[in-house]
Protein backbone atom coordinates (compact mmCIF):
# COMPACT_ATOMS: atom_id res chain seq x y z
CA UNK A 1 0.00 0.00 0.00
CA UNK A 2 3.09 2.64 0.51
CA UNK A 3 4.28 1.85 -2.03
CA UNK A 4 0.97 2.52 -4.54
CA UNK A 5 0.82 5.78 -2.79
CA UNK A 6 4.30 6.64 -2.99
CA UNK A 7 3.48 6.14 -7.01
CA UNK A 8 0.79 8.29 -6.85
CA UNK A 9 2.52 11.05 -4.98
CA UNK A 10 5.32 10.76 -7.63
CA UNK A 11 2.59 10.61 -10.61
CA UNK A 12 1.00 14.17 -8.68
CA UNK A 13 4.21 15.72 -8.63
CA UNK A 14 4.82 15.54 -12.18
CA UNK A 15 1.36 16.72 -12.86
CA UNK A 16 1.69 19.74 -11.08
CA UNK A 17 5.05 20.22 -12.72
CA UNK A 18 3.74 19.90 -16.00
CA UNK A 19 0.61 22.64 -15.04
CA UNK A 20 2.88 24.96 -13.97
CA UNK A 21 4.62 25.08 -17.39
CA UNK A 22 2.03 26.68 -19.27
CA UNK A 23 -1.55 28.01 -18.69
CA UNK A 24 -2.67 26.30 -21.11
CA UNK A 25 -2.04 23.14 -19.03
CA UNK A 26 -3.81 24.55 -15.99
CA UNK A 27 -7.00 25.15 -18.13
CA UNK A 28 -6.86 21.76 -19.48
CA UNK A 29 -6.23 19.89 -16.27
CA UNK A 30 -9.12 22.12 -14.63
CA UNK A 31 -11.27 20.61 -17.51
CA UNK A 32 -10.30 17.29 -16.31
CA UNK A 33 -11.15 17.92 -12.90
CA UNK A 34 -14.82 19.37 -13.98
CA UNK A 35 -15.11 16.39 -15.72
CA UNK A 36 -14.48 14.19 -12.72
CA UNK A 37 -16.75 15.62 -10.40
CA UNK A 38 -19.60 15.83 -12.83
CA UNK A 39 -19.05 11.88 -12.99
CA UNK A 40 -19.41 11.47 -9.38
CA UNK A 41 -22.61 13.44 -9.71
CA UNK A 42 -24.17 11.84 -12.42
CA UNK A 43 -23.52 8.39 -10.34
CA UNK A 44 -26.26 9.87 -7.83
CA UNK A 45 -29.15 10.49 -10.84
CA UNK A 46 -31.60 7.95 -11.56
CA UNK A 47 -31.01 6.11 -14.78
CA UNK A 48 -33.77 7.09 -15.85
CA UNK A 49 -33.17 10.49 -15.54
CA UNK A 50 -30.28 9.96 -18.11
CA UNK A 51 -30.80 11.05 -21.97
CA UNK A 52 -30.25 7.47 -23.93
CA UNK A 53 -29.00 9.84 -27.27
CA UNK A 54 -25.84 11.28 -25.28
CA UNK A 55 -23.50 9.14 -25.19
CA UNK A 56 -21.04 9.38 -22.26
CA UNK A 57 -18.09 7.34 -22.32
CA UNK A 58 -16.62 5.29 -19.13
CA UNK A 59 -13.69 7.42 -17.92
CA UNK A 60 -11.03 5.63 -15.90
CA UNK A 61 -9.71 8.30 -13.10
CA UNK A 62 -6.58 6.15 -13.39
CA UNK A 63 -5.98 6.18 -16.77
CA UNK A 64 -6.36 9.74 -16.67
CA UNK A 65 -3.64 10.08 -14.23
CA UNK A 66 -1.35 7.88 -15.77
CA UNK A 67 -1.40 9.91 -19.05
CA UNK A 68 0.33 12.64 -17.35
CA UNK A 69 3.63 11.02 -17.96
CA UNK A 70 5.74 10.79 -19.83
CA UNK A 71 6.55 14.49 -20.52
CA UNK A 72 6.58 13.25 -24.50
CA UNK A 73 2.72 12.94 -24.26
CA UNK A 74 1.78 15.17 -21.43
CA UNK A 75 0.22 18.07 -24.07
CA UNK A 76 -1.31 15.54 -26.09
CA UNK A 77 -3.19 13.35 -23.83
CA UNK A 78 -4.26 16.68 -21.65
CA UNK A 79 -5.22 18.48 -25.04
CA UNK A 80 -6.77 15.17 -26.12
CA UNK A 81 -8.84 14.20 -22.37
CA UNK A 82 -10.46 18.03 -22.09
CA UNK A 83 -11.56 17.71 -25.93
CA UNK A 84 -13.42 14.40 -24.95
CA UNK A 85 -15.16 15.88 -21.67
CA UNK A 86 -16.03 18.77 -23.62
CA UNK A 87 -17.52 16.53 -26.06
CA UNK A 88 -18.88 13.69 -24.59
CA UNK A 89 -20.59 15.66 -21.65
CA UNK A 90 -22.31 18.70 -23.18
CA UNK A 91 -25.75 18.10 -23.00
CA UNK A 92 -25.20 16.64 -19.54
CA UNK A 93 -23.05 19.11 -18.19
CA UNK A 94 -25.97 22.09 -18.86
CA UNK A 95 -28.38 19.19 -17.47
CA UNK A 96 -26.96 18.14 -14.12
CA UNK A 97 -24.10 20.80 -13.83
CA UNK A 98 -27.12 23.82 -12.97
CA UNK A 99 -29.97 23.82 -10.98
CA UNK A 100 -32.42 24.43 -13.89
CA UNK A 101 -34.92 21.87 -14.75
CA UNK A 102 -34.84 20.14 -18.34
CA UNK A 103 -37.81 19.90 -20.37
CA UNK A 104 -37.26 18.08 -24.10
CA UNK A 105 -39.48 17.03 -27.07
CA UNK A 106 -39.25 13.28 -29.27
CA UNK A 107 -39.25 13.59 -33.38
CA UNK A 108 -42.52 14.67 -34.36
CA UNK A 109 -43.79 15.72 -30.43
CA UNK A 110 -44.72 19.42 -29.43
CA UNK A 111 -45.09 20.75 -26.04
CA UNK A 112 -46.02 23.87 -24.53
CA UNK A 113 -44.83 24.88 -20.99
CA UNK A 114 -45.90 27.33 -18.62
CA UNK A 115 -43.33 28.66 -16.55
CA UNK A 116 -42.96 29.23 -13.11
CA UNK A 117 -42.93 33.23 -13.57
CA UNK A 118 -46.08 33.11 -15.95
CA UNK A 119 -44.06 32.73 -19.40
CA UNK A 120 -45.36 30.34 -22.27
CA UNK A 121 -42.66 28.15 -23.63
CA UNK A 122 -43.90 26.10 -27.00
CA UNK A 123 -41.02 23.40 -27.88
CA UNK A 124 -40.86 22.12 -31.17
CA UNK A 125 -40.10 18.81 -32.57
CA UNK A 126 -36.52 17.24 -31.34
CA UNK A 127 -35.95 19.93 -28.66
CA UNK A 128 -34.52 20.27 -25.48
CA UNK A 129 -34.05 23.21 -23.53
CA UNK A 130 -32.91 23.81 -19.47
CA UNK A 131 -34.49 26.47 -17.77
CA UNK A 132 -33.35 28.16 -14.59
CA UNK A 133 -35.87 30.80 -12.80
CA UNK A 134 -33.85 32.47 -10.54
CA UNK A 135 -34.33 35.89 -8.21
CA UNK A 136 -32.08 38.30 -10.60
CA UNK A 137 -32.26 36.42 -13.83
CA UNK A 138 -34.62 33.93 -15.80
CA UNK A 139 -32.02 32.10 -18.04
CA UNK A 140 -32.66 29.70 -20.82
CA UNK A 141 -30.32 26.75 -22.68
CA UNK A 142 -31.35 25.94 -26.14
CA UNK A 143 -29.64 22.88 -26.22
CA UNK A 144 -31.25 21.59 -29.93
CA UNK A 145 -33.93 22.15 -31.91
CA UNK A 146 -36.57 25.29 -31.81
CA UNK A 147 -38.35 27.03 -29.37
CA UNK A 148 -40.75 30.07 -29.07
CA UNK A 149 -41.29 32.30 -25.75
CA UNK A 150 -44.29 34.63 -24.80
CA UNK A 151 -41.88 36.32 -21.98
CA UNK A 152 -43.99 37.53 -18.89
CA UNK A 153 -43.30 41.05 -17.93
CA UNK A 154 -40.40 41.57 -15.49
CA UNK A 155 -38.36 44.52 -15.66
CA UNK A 156 -36.03 43.52 -12.70
CA UNK A 157 -35.61 40.00 -14.09
CA UNK A 158 -34.49 39.94 -17.88
CA UNK A 159 -35.46 37.04 -19.71
CA UNK A 160 -32.42 35.67 -21.13
CA UNK A 161 -32.06 32.57 -24.24
CA UNK A 162 -28.72 31.12 -25.39
CA UNK A 163 -28.47 29.47 -27.93
CA UNK A 164 -24.74 27.95 -28.86
CA UNK A 165 -23.25 31.47 -28.72
CA UNK A 166 -26.24 33.56 -29.32
CA UNK A 167 -27.69 35.39 -26.66
CA UNK A 168 -31.43 36.50 -26.84
CA UNK A 169 -32.51 39.18 -24.42
CA UNK A 170 -36.02 40.59 -23.38
CA UNK A 171 -38.42 41.82 -21.11
CA UNK A 172 -41.80 41.15 -21.85
CA UNK A 173 -41.83 40.12 -25.18
CA UNK A 174 -42.79 36.99 -27.97
CA UNK A 175 -40.11 35.45 -29.95
CA UNK A 176 -38.72 32.45 -31.29
CA UNK A 177 -34.98 30.86 -31.50
CA UNK A 178 -34.45 27.99 -34.08
CA UNK A 179 -30.65 26.32 -33.83
CA UNK A 180 -29.79 25.84 -37.07
CA UNK A 181 -26.58 23.32 -38.11
CA UNK A 182 -24.59 26.57 -38.96
CA UNK A 183 -26.23 29.54 -37.45
CA UNK A 184 -28.93 30.54 -34.67
CA UNK A 185 -32.19 31.93 -35.94
CA UNK A 186 -34.57 34.59 -33.78
CA UNK A 187 -37.63 35.52 -34.98
CA UNK A 188 -39.42 38.42 -32.92
CA UNK A 189 -42.97 38.38 -33.17
CA UNK A 190 -43.90 41.45 -30.52
CA UNK A 191 -41.91 43.56 -28.77
CA UNK A 192 -37.80 44.06 -29.33
CA UNK A 193 -35.29 41.61 -27.83
CA UNK A 194 -31.93 42.33 -27.50
CA UNK A 195 -29.50 40.07 -30.01
CA UNK A 196 -25.48 38.95 -29.26
CA UNK A 197 -22.76 36.72 -30.29
CA UNK A 198 -20.49 36.09 -27.89
CA UNK A 199 -18.92 39.26 -26.10
CA UNK A 200 -19.39 41.39 -29.00
CA UNK A 201 -22.60 44.47 -28.61
CA UNK A 202 -25.98 44.09 -28.45
CA UNK A 203 -28.23 44.76 -31.51
CA UNK A 204 -32.04 45.31 -30.95
CA UNK A 205 -34.44 43.12 -33.26
CA UNK A 206 -37.93 44.72 -33.10
CA UNK A 207 -41.49 42.72 -34.03
CA UNK A 208 -41.52 41.90 -37.51
CA UNK A 209 -37.82 41.31 -38.07
CA UNK A 210 -35.84 37.65 -37.94
CA UNK A 211 -31.94 38.01 -36.87
CA UNK A 212 -29.27 35.10 -38.30
CA UNK A 213 -26.60 34.63 -35.69
CA UNK A 214 -23.33 33.62 -36.95
CA UNK A 215 -19.82 33.68 -35.53
CA UNK A 216 -19.97 37.59 -34.35
CA UNK A 217 -22.26 38.14 -36.72
CA UNK A 218 -25.98 39.48 -36.40
CA UNK A 219 -27.73 39.87 -39.47
CA UNK A 220 -31.47 41.76 -39.19
CA UNK A 221 -33.70 41.30 -41.77
CA UNK A 222 -37.38 42.66 -42.29
CA UNK A 223 -40.09 40.26 -42.51
CA UNK A 224 -43.93 40.62 -43.88
CA UNK A 225 -47.06 39.35 -41.74
CA UNK A 226 -47.09 36.20 -44.04
CA UNK A 227 -43.29 35.72 -43.53
CA UNK A 228 -44.04 35.73 -39.81
CA UNK A 229 -46.60 33.69 -39.97
CA UNK A 230 -45.33 31.08 -41.95
CA UNK A 231 -42.29 30.94 -39.32
CA UNK A 232 -44.70 30.37 -36.56
CA UNK A 233 -47.06 27.55 -38.37
CA UNK A 234 -45.15 24.91 -36.96
CA UNK A 235 -46.83 26.27 -33.31
CA UNK A 236 -50.24 24.70 -35.16
CA UNK A 237 -48.80 21.66 -36.51
CA UNK A 238 -48.28 23.08 -39.59
CA UNK A 239 -45.62 23.73 -42.57
CA UNK A 240 -46.20 26.46 -44.99
CA UNK A 241 -44.25 27.03 -47.77
CA UNK A 242 -44.30 29.57 -50.25
CA UNK A 243 -41.38 29.57 -53.20
CA UNK A 244 -38.73 26.72 -51.19
CA UNK A 245 -37.09 24.32 -53.12
CA UNK A 246 -38.37 20.97 -52.80
CA UNK A 247 -34.94 19.83 -50.94
CA UNK A 248 -36.05 22.69 -48.14
CA UNK A 249 -39.38 21.67 -47.91
CA UNK A 250 -37.94 17.85 -47.51
CA UNK A 251 -35.46 19.31 -44.96
CA UNK A 252 -38.65 21.02 -42.89
CA UNK A 253 -40.80 17.37 -42.96
CA UNK A 254 -37.32 15.56 -42.07
CA UNK A 255 -37.39 16.87 -38.74
CA UNK A 256 -40.82 15.38 -37.80
CA UNK A 257 -40.17 12.09 -39.47
CA UNK A 258 -38.04 9.21 -37.91
CA UNK A 259 -37.70 7.79 -41.21
CA UNK A 260 -36.25 10.44 -44.05
CA UNK A 261 -38.07 11.50 -47.15
CA UNK A 262 -34.90 11.24 -49.60
CA UNK A 263 -34.80 13.23 -53.58
CA UNK A 264 -33.79 10.69 -55.30
CA UNK A 265 -32.71 12.57 -58.69
CA UNK A 266 -30.57 15.88 -57.86
CA UNK A 267 -32.68 17.43 -60.27
CA UNK A 268 -35.54 17.58 -58.43
CA UNK A 269 -34.31 19.55 -55.22
CA UNK A 270 -34.57 23.11 -57.11
CA UNK A 271 -37.80 22.65 -57.88
CA UNK A 272 -39.98 25.71 -56.28
CA UNK A 273 -42.83 24.53 -54.39
CA UNK A 274 -45.66 26.05 -52.08
CA UNK A 275 -48.46 25.37 -49.90
CA UNK A 276 -49.36 24.62 -46.41
CA UNK A 277 -49.34 20.54 -45.04
CA UNK A 278 -49.65 19.28 -41.42
CA UNK A 279 -46.45 18.42 -40.39
CA UNK A 280 -47.87 14.99 -39.03
CA UNK A 281 -49.14 14.13 -42.53
CA UNK A 282 -46.04 13.88 -45.16
CA UNK A 283 -48.32 11.85 -46.84
CA UNK A 284 -50.17 14.51 -47.89
CA UNK A 285 -47.23 16.43 -49.24
CA UNK A 286 -45.90 13.60 -51.44
CA UNK A 287 -49.31 13.33 -53.14
CA UNK A 288 -49.78 16.92 -53.83
CA UNK A 289 -45.68 16.84 -55.84
CA UNK A 290 -47.51 14.29 -57.18
CA UNK A 291 -50.37 15.76 -58.45
CA UNK A 292 -48.54 18.92 -59.49
CA UNK A 293 -45.06 18.15 -60.18
CA UNK A 294 -44.91 15.25 -61.79
CA UNK A 295 -42.76 13.57 -58.70
CA UNK A 296 -43.22 9.76 -57.93
CA UNK A 297 -42.86 8.93 -54.35
CA UNK A 298 -41.93 5.17 -53.25
CA UNK A 299 -42.20 4.13 -49.95
CA UNK A 300 -39.52 2.01 -49.16
CA UNK A 301 -40.08 -1.06 -46.36
CA UNK A 302 -39.06 1.30 -43.98
CA UNK A 303 -41.84 3.88 -44.09
CA UNK A 304 -39.34 6.31 -46.10
CA UNK A 305 -40.34 7.82 -49.22
CA UNK A 306 -38.21 8.50 -52.49
CA UNK A 307 -38.86 10.94 -54.41
CA UNK A 308 -38.20 10.75 -58.25
CA UNK A 309 -39.36 12.01 -61.44
CA UNK A 310 -42.87 10.06 -62.56
CA UNK A 311 -41.52 9.29 -66.09
CA UNK A 312 -38.78 6.86 -64.07
CA UNK A 313 -41.40 4.29 -63.96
Amino acid sequence: MAARATDADADWDAAYHWIEQDPAHGYAFAKVEAGWELAARLRDVPPEQLDPAVPVAPISITTVRHNLIPPVTRRLAMGGIAASLIAGIGTLAWRFADKGDHYATGIGERRTVTLADGSLMRLNTDTAVTVDLAHERRSIRLLRGEASFDVAHDQSRPFVVAADEARVRAVGTAFTVRLRPNLTEVTVSEGIVGVRDGDRSERHVAAGNAAAVRRGTVAVTALNHIDIQRRLAWQDGRLSFDGDTLEQAVDEFNRYRTVPIVIGDPALAGVRIGGTFRSDRSGDFARALEQSFGIRAIEGGDGSLLLVPADNG
